[in-house]
Formats: structure tokens, C-alpha cells, sequence
């Protein structure tokens, strides 16, 4: 029974004595509360403005006389007390008699008192003593603990509580081995010296300290980097070290700074002359400059509190020992301007607090090796630039095992779809208090996903994808913060307010806070999201009908108007599309000869197969009698090849183009191809020169010319084909007809 009893502390027994269930006034006194605990009585006396001891029966073994009014520790208190909590009251010194009587106390505070001195042998009967508490004595100063640490070197001590024995202000002091030395003796677990000037220890002094330390505090102090943080390592069963709060600032309250002097000057308890000799010198291949180094921290180190230091480093390359076992690092508000990296053996790494730190850059491959990492908070940074240019989700892809990752308050306006990719796991993303106007990260891979934050932003509303993969989640129940953006109630929006009225797996925290802009409306509450949904129906259902008859109409118009064009170009694109397949192919169709075009034919001779006895008889006359080279489809086109490439083939290697014009060449689609392809010729290739020809083998064959082509007849001559039977061999105007015809083709 009683070594449960001595396994409780004294913040316990204060619960226990005011919030027990079976909590009474104590039968031997009417002033304090007593709760009994496994048949033994805690008092609690706390509060009574107290100036004296009242009595207590012997089965009392704890007290607690905080905030009373007590000069010095009561004589008359049971001699098996194991609990005494005197802090807060007006005890000014302790001498070797204070404490005698209670060989048995396990647990004292002392804190918060107006102690200035405790002397060497105050506690040199308590071997009991577990847990001592002189905190927020601040005239003490750190020389008491040399004192304390001396009278309790052979005792069974496991925390002791030093914070706050310094005055607020005053000259930095220097933690010495000579202060501790004796706590090695010890079993300590727990020691705290924070918001005592510090700003150094003696190098040496931390690998005194019992190997049995858990816990250690030296948070408000005014550390600096030493050679002395390379012996954390030695501490093999430290499992916390808070430094926190470096350097930090105390306010002043000026109206009472004067009045209330803090002296903490006093010649020290141990003889510090050892310390100058124990200061080891800096070995020399240190103070030449370390290339390759490595951080050893104990072997069970868990949590490392650094925040709230005002450190402006850029963090570099740094490894840590591979076997160590830290799972929290707390280093928010620092100025850690740059993230480089990268940290290496941090393997076992949990929990990663970065915020507050005006950070602005972290390299893509910082958080490369930290496999185990589940926390990550970023806020409250200025990472914009950093987010936007992670289009691949380089930054987070190695942290598969994320689930809570806190990016708010960084200025946020973009984020890659891809940003986070690999973070399957995640759980809560918080990205509030940013400026995205869109939110198109893809989540549909974070099946676990239960808190999504995007409050504060300026989203108009969440893509299709978002909500489709919002309803796939495998969560039962999911928040998503939406308060504070800039909504809006539109026919655009309209499935997505829908999508918010009708979600049932999907909790949207303070929804009927939420507001949008509707109609000449400044803002709406979302509390009334029917009626918001009732007028926006009505209201975008009379605009489908519109939508649907002016798309269609647009449609017709483009279409119409495409068409047209084709038509009235059609030609010109077909002549250009034939020249580029033979330009493509590389087909020389005639070639430049002292700065003149040399053409392989005079003239390409286009007919109808109706005609063909008139033409064929004329071609054999003007290639005979004028020497002229003449092109005619059914001789001179290459076999195997298309009829359209044959066609502008022939009209690109001919100087001129003849066509004889009848009722069957109008008919014909391949005589009207050939004479279209010719005129685009003549417009494109040759600069407008005239090198179309026309013949009319019939009269008034000319008056059938489509209106496209009328005119070839006003702005060039043609021939006329005499009147007489063609057959008739020595006909006068047959003959003057060949022989201008051959003129013509020979002179141009």
C-alpha cells in the first residue's frame, strides 16, 4: 500500500485533495480539506491565509500550504510527512534545523517564496527526498546549487526544480562543473535550470551529469553555440531537452522596476578557481575549420524543444547520428530564412514543427530523408514562390507516411496539381488564411483524408474534381472549412452549392456562416441555401433554352461561313496543296537559265475526249511545222500517278496552257480542273503573266462560261476555230488558223 502511496507527486495530491470524491473538512481542524487516499490523509490547507500550522493527526502525509503567509516551515507537522507543499508564502531563509524533523518527505516545493539562501546541510537528513522545487526563489541565484547538490548526493533525488533563481536581469552567468559535480552521485531524472541568465556551460559539465538524466530544461536562458553541445551525446538516457526561449525578452513594468531591487550577487559556495583549469583548450584540427562532422544525440533522445529562439541560420547540410531514436523536433518561431538541407538519420523522425520562421525557400530535396515523418507544420511562412514551382511534387514526395500537413498563413495563391502526389496517408491539410483563388490540388489518392481547410482564401467555389474525389473518400465522415472565401451564387456555381445542399458524408464546418455573392446582393448567408437554390433554379432554367438556340446558331453561322470560303477558295487551295506535294517531293519543274524560267513543254493542251480528232490533227500540225513541244494527256502523263498530279504537273512544266473550249469541256470535271489549275497558275506562280490560252471550237461556246470564269473572256483574246468542216485539208481559214495559232504559241 505504501509504496503506491509514495509513487505520487505533489501536483497529484493537490487534485486529489481538492477534486476527490470523498473531499471533507478535516476532523482534526476546521480549516483545512482533507481527502483520504488508501486509509492515509492528504490536507490541503492551500489559500487560508495561514501564518501558523494548525494540527494534524498522525495518519496525515501529505500538506499543501501554497499561497498562505508562512516565514518559516512549520515544527509542528507529523514526523512521516511525505508531501509538503509550501510555495507561494513569505519564506525568507532555511537553516540546517528546518528540515530535520522530516527524515521521511519524498515531495517539497519551496517555489515561489522569498528565499535568498539555503545553506550547505539544509537538506543533509532528507535522503528520502524525490522531488525538490526552489523555483522562482530569484535571489538565490545558481551558486545554491552546488549547496542542494552536496547535502543531496547520497539521497534518492529524482527531480530537481532550479527555474527562475536568477533575477530577470542582470550580468549572463556561466553554468560550472563545480555546481553539479555532485549530482553524478545521484539517480536524477529530472533537472531544470531554465530563466536563469545562462548562456553557457563549462565544457565538461554535461558529461557529469548522471547518466540517469530524462529531462532536461534549460529554456529562457541566453545560450550560445559551444563545443559544450557536443557532449549531449553522453547522456545516453536523455530522452527531452527543452532549449527554448534563447535570448528571449522579459517585458519591464517600469512603475514597479525601481521599487523592487533583485539582488542575486553573492561569492560562490565551491571553490570555481578549478573552473579555469578545468576549461579544456579547443583541440586544433577544431579550430581550423570542421569539414566533416556529424551530431551524436543520445541513444533514447525523443523530443528536442528549440523554438522561440530568434536563431537566423539558413539550414545547410547536416547529419545527425543514423541510430538515433528522435521522433519530435519543435522549432517554430525561429528565423530559419532557408530550408537547403538535407538533414540526414533523422529516420525515426515523427513530428516537425517549422513554423513562424519567415522561411522563404526550401530546396526539393530537403525533406528527402525522413521516412517516418507523420507532422509537418509550415505555417505561418512566406513559401509562395517555393509551392508554385513544385509543378512535379518533388518537395513532399518521400513523406508517405505524412497524415498532417499545416501550410496556412503562407501566402499561398497557386498550387500544382501534382503537389502532393505521393502523400497517401494524409489526413488533416490545412491551407487557410492564403490567397488561392482555385484550389486544383489532386486529392483523390488521400483515401484517409478527414480535414480538409481552405478557409480564408478567395475560392469562388471547388472544381468537379475536388468533389468528385471528396465523395470517394474512405473516411465516414469528412470536415471541410470553407468559411471566409469569396463564394459566389450563380448559374456557374449552381452544382456546386447543389453539391453542398445535398452531401451527406461531407461536414462543412460553420456552413451557416458562410456567405456568397448573389445578384445586386453584397452577401447572403448560407442559412438560407434553399432559397438561395429555390431562384437560382428558376433563374438558369430560363437561360438553358437561350444557351442551347445560340450555340446551335453560331454553329450554323461558323459552318456557313467556313463553307463559303472553302467554296470561293477552293481552287486556290487545291493549286497550292498540289504544288506543295510536288515541292515536298521534290519534283524540278523547270529551271532558271541566264535569269530566264526553261520550261520542259511550250504549251499543255487541254480537251475534252469528245474533240479529241480536231486536237490531235492540230497537234500534230504545230509540233511538225512550228517545232513545238506540245503536252497531251493521253500521250505525255506518267502512268501509275494520279490524274490531279498529272494534271498540275503538266501545267507547271508548260510555258503556256491552250484550252479548247466546247459544250463537252464545260461538261467534263477534269477539262474544268485543268483550266482552273492554269489560271491559278498564272496567279501565283508566274507573278500574273498571261498563260492561259483559250480556243473556241464551237460558237458562242464562250456565253456557257460560268460567271467565276467570265473573266478570262473580258480581260483576254481567244481564238476562234473557223466555221468550216475541219476535215476540209486545204481550207483557207483552217490553214491562216494553224499558222496563228502557231505564231502565237512560238512568239510568247
Amino acid at each position: 500500500m505504501f509504496a503506491d502511496i509514495y509513487s505520487i507527486s505533489i501536483p497529484i495530491l493537490i487534485v486529489l485533495c481538492i477534486n476527490g470524491g470523498f473531499s471533507e473538512k478535516c476532523p482534526f481542524n476546521s480549516v483545512c480539506i482533507c481527502q483520504k487516499f488508501k486509509g492515509k490523509l492528504f490536507a490541503d490547507c492551500s489559500d487560508k491565509k495561514l501564518m501558523s500550522a494548525p494540527v494534524f493527526s498522525d495518519n496525515v502525509i501529505g500538506v499543501n500550504f501554497s499561497k498562505n503567509l508562512f516565514s518559516e516551515i512549520p515544527k509542528t507537522l507529523p514526523e512521516k510527512l511525505l508531501y509538503l507543499d509550501i510555495s507561494t508564502n513569505a519564506l525568507v531563509s532555511l537553516n540546517h534545523s528546518s528540515l530535520t524533523l522530516y527524515r521521511s518527505l519524498q515531495n517539497l516545493s519551496l517555489s515561489n517564496n522569498k528565499l535568498d539562501d539555503i545553506p550547505i546541510g539544509t537538506f543533509q537528513s532528507n535522503v528520502q527526498l524525490r522531488d525538490l522545487d526552489v523555483s522562482f526563489n530569484m535571489e538565490l541565484t545558481i551558486e545554491v546549487i552546488y549547496n542542494i547538490s552536496l547535502d543531496l548526493k547520497n539521497s534518492t533525488i529524482q527531480k530537481l526544480n532550479f527555474e527562475k533563481i536568477q533575477c530577470t536581469y542582470g550580468v549572463s552567468q556561466i553554468l560550472k562543473i563545480d555546481h553539479v559535480i555532485n549530482l553524478k552521485y545521484t539517480q536524477l531524472q529530472e533537472l531544470n535550470v531554465a530563466s536563469n541568465r545562462i548562456h553557457s556551460l563549462e565544457l565538461g559539465l554535461l558529461s557529469l551529469l548522471p547518466k540517469s538524466l530524462r529531462v532536461i530544461n534549460v529554456a529562457d536562458n541566453v545560450l550560445s553555440f559551444g563545443f559544450y553541445l557536443m557532449e549531449v551525446s553522453s547522456l545516453g538516457r536523455l530522452e527531452i531537452l527543452n532549449a527554448s526561449f534563447q535570448h528571449s525578452f522579459h517585458q519591464v513594468d517600469f512603475h514597479n522596476f525601481f521599487d523592487k531591487k533583485c539582488n542575486d550577487t553573492r561569492k560562490p559556495s565551491c571553490n570555481c578557481l578549478n573552473f579555469y583549469k578545468l576549461l579544456a583548450p579547443v583541440p586544433n584540427e577544431l579550430s581550423i575549420g570542421v569539414l566533416n562532422y556529424t551530431l551524436y544525440l543520445p541513444r533514447n533522445a525523443k523530443k528536442i524543444y528549440i523554438h522561440d529562439n530568434l536563431l537566423k541560420v539558413s539550414i545547410r547540410e547536416f547529419p545527425f547520428s543514423p541510430n538515433n531514436r528522435l521522433t519530435h523536433i519543435f522549432a517554430q518561431n525561429n528565423i530559419v530564412y532557408e530550408l537547403i538541407g538535407p538533414f540526414t538519420g533523422l529516420l525515426k523522425l515523427q513530428y516537425l514543427d517549422l513554423s513562424g520562421n519567415f522561411c522563404k525557400f526550401i530546396n526539393k530535396k530537403f525533406f528527402q530523408h525522413f521516412p517516418s515523418l507523420r507532422f509537418l507544420n509550415l505555417s505561418n511562412n512566406a513559401l509562395s514562390q517555393t509551392f508554385r514551382s513544385d509543378d512535379q511534387g518533388e518537395l513532399f514526395m518521400n513523406l508517405r507516411h505524412l497524415s498532417n500537413l499545416d501550410l496556412s498563413w503562407n501566402r499561398i495563391a497557386h498550387l500544382s496539381e501534382q503537389m502532393l502526389r505521393n502523400n497517401i496517408n494524409l489526413q488533416i491539410l490545412n491551407l487557410s488564411f492564403n490567397a488561392m483563388s482555385k484550389f486544383n490540388v489532386e486529392i483523390v489518392h488521400m483515401t484517409k483524408l478527414s480535414i480538409l481547410d481552405l478557409s480564408n482564401n478567395q475560392l469562388v467555389q471547388l472544381n468537379l474534381e475536388t468533389r468528385s474525389a471528396l465523395n470517394q473518400m474512405q473516411t465516414d465522415s469528412i470536415d471541410v472549412h470553407l468559411i471566409g472565401n469569396n463564394l459566389i451564387c450563380s448559374c456557374e456555381t449552381l452544382d456546386f452549392l447543389k453539391w453542398m445542399h445535398n452531401s451527406k458524408k461531407i461536414h462543412f464546418v460553420q456552413k451557416r456562416n458562410y456567405t456568397c455573392s448573389f445578384g445586386t446582393k453584397t452577401s447572403v448567408l448560407f442559412d438560407e441555401l434553399d432559397t438561395i437554390l429555390q431562384q437560382l433554379e428558376k433563374k438558369c432554367s430560363s437561360y438553358t433554352l437561350i444557351i442551347v438556340l445560340m450555340t446551335i446558331l453560331i454553329i450554323v453561322i461558323m459552318t456557313t461561313t467556313v463553307s463559303r470560303i472553302l467554296y470561293r477558295f477552293r481552287w486556290k487551295l487545291r493549286y497550292m496543296y498540289y504544288v506543295a506535294k510536288e515541292k515536298y517531293k521534290g519534283e524540278a519543274n523547270h529551271i532558271h537559265i541566264g535569269g530566264q524560267m526553261s520550261f520542259r513543254f511550250d504549251a499543255f493542251i487541254s480537251y475534252a475526249d469528245e474533240d479529241r480528232d480536231i486536237v490531235i490533227d492540230l497537234v500534230n500540225y504545230l509540233e511538225k511545222h512550228n517545232g513545238l513541244s506540245l503536252c497531251i494527256h493521253n500521250r505525255d502523263f506518267i502512268p501509275g500517278t494520279g490524274i490531279a498530279d498529272n494534271i498540275t504537273n503538266a501545267i507547271h512544266c508548260s510555258k503556256r496552257t491552250v484550252c479548247f473550249m466546247t459544250k463537252h469541256f464545260l461538261d467534263s470535271y477534269w477539262c474544268m480542273f485543268e483550266l482552273n489549275m492554269a489560271r491559278m497558275e498564272a496567279m501565283y506562280s508566274r507573278s500574273g503573266q498571261n498563260v492561259l490560252f483559250l480556243v473556241a471550237l464551237q460558237k458562242g461556246i464562250m456565253k456557257q462560261l460560268p460567271l467565276q470564269l467570265m473573266d478570262l473572256v473580258d480581260s483576254h483574246s481567244y481564238l476562234d476555230f473557223p466555221e468550216e468542216k475541219s476535215d476540209v485539208e486545204g481550207s483557207e481559214t483552217v490553214v491562216a488558223f494553224r499558222v496563228k495559232l502557231g505564231e502565237t504559241l512560238t512568239t510568247i
